[in-house]
């Protein structure tokens, strides 16, 4: 699952993925992905099945990698 260990690096993710992504601010709102790993990933990072390992994978390396949301607004279909 995503891990932001503290608020840079979830300020880093946001600007590398959220800000680029279709599904991110639409009239005011954010993304249910990213509002879900800031809500609950400290109760859900030891738990094998959580949806959020899905939603935001971890890579080999132990970095966050794209999220499976995740849509380009320049390639989304208009």
């Amino acid at each position: 699952m995503g891990y932001f260990p503290n608020g840079t690096s979830g300020m880093m993710y946001e600007e590398e993925f959220c800000s680029r992504c279709v599904h991110y601010g639409n009239e005011g709102t954010s993304c249910a992905v990213l509002d879900a790993h800031i809500l609950f990933n400290y109760d859900e990072c030891n738990k094998e099945d959580s949806i959020l390992h899905i939603l935001i994978p971890r890579g080999k390396d132990g970095f966050n990698e794209e999220c499976r949301m995740f849509l380009e607004k320049d390639n989304a279909k208009r």
